[in-house]
């Protein structure tokens, strides 16, 4: 296991640490990582323009043809779903690898990407199903506690990256270490999510209102007239729009993999200071070791 203890993102100690590193790597590292989330994003965007949401909702009304529709859409989602995880895998290999970057550092991150896939897909597919499972029944409880069972899920799943490509390729070693890492610092780590992904939402909503500027005149008679709401789905065939959001989209896209590294080295890093701290302990010079024992008696 490669040792990154000079990583930049090594050593955040509180919040504002964390996100001036963060903020550190991201206007560092802006080039390289805007460029995949872009591609990423046009791609999913292209993807997404393929499912026919507008006919979906006119045969709303006929449970059977609902369910051909939705079988006619399983290919885009399902290409969609694959951009989008390849882009994750990209983006924290990038982010990982790219500070020490040394020659042929293309292969090896291609190495890594490949190796790292399909474990990671097996372990999300695992979260993913124990996160529903836990937000259903925070939900069907009372609305509080779903959405804490989603925060807690959530901040799991960001540590699954970082071990995939660092630590281990076992999915279930994947899981139950990425449990551990975030129980490490149950509360920070979950606010520290939390807090980002806020931020993220906020941005990105911010961003979405520029991206409708062009298209506010649909967006208005859709409002003033619900029958004409079909035309803001076949807004996301527009190749305007889909240019304007993949633009936007792409600047807040690499926010998360790098908070997840932050996360990861930080308490991985407590991790090692401890074992080097009972290391040290057990094989310290006793003061009775000075002396010679004394003979026992009969």
């Amino acid at each position: 296991m490669t040792n990154y203890q000079n990583h930049p993102l090594a050593g955040a100690a509180d919040l504002d640490s964390a996100f001036n590193k963060l903020w550190s790597f991201y206007k560092r590292y802006f080039t390289g990582m805007y460029i995949i989330s872009l591609a990423g994003s046009l791609l999913s965007l292209i993807f997404m323009a393929d499912i026919d949401m507008a006919s979906l909702q006119e045969v709303s009304s006929d449970p059977q043809l609902v369910m051909e529709k939705m079988k006619s859409m399983a290919g885009p989602y399902a290409l969609t779903m694959l951009v989008t995880l390849l882009l994750m895998v990209v983006l924290h290999s990038w982010v990982l690898d790219r500070p020490a970057y040394e020659p042929g550092f293309a292969s090896v991150l291609l190495k890594k990407m490949l190796l790292a896939l399909l474990p990671y897909l097996a372990a999300m597919i695992i979260l993913m199903a124990l996160t529903v499972i836990l937000t259903s029944i925070g939900v069907v409880l009372l609305v509080l506690p779903g959405l804490f069972a989603l925060a807690y899920m959530a901040t799991v799943m960001i540590f699954a990256m970082p071990v995939t490509l660092i630590e281990t390729r076992n999915p279930i070693e994947i899981i139950t270490r990425s449990f551990r890492l975030m129980h490490r610092n149950l509360w920070p780590n979950m606010g520290w999510f939390v807090i980002l992904a806020l931020i993220m939402v906020v941005t990105a909503m911010l961003l979405s209102t520029l991206t409708m500027l062009p298209f506010t005149g649909s967006f208005i008679r859709s409002i003033a007239n619900p029958e004409e709401a079909t035309a803001m789905l076949e807004m996301s065939k527009n190749p305007l729009y889909i240019g304007l959001s993949a633009l936007t989209g792409a600047l807040v896209r690499p926010l998360m993999p790098i908070l997840a590294f932050i996360l990861y080295f930080r308490n991985r890093g407590e991790e090692v200071a401890e074992t080097e701290i009972t290391t040290d302990t057990d094989t310290a010079v006793r003061v009775e070791d000075l002396y010679p024992r004394m003979p026992e008696n009969d």
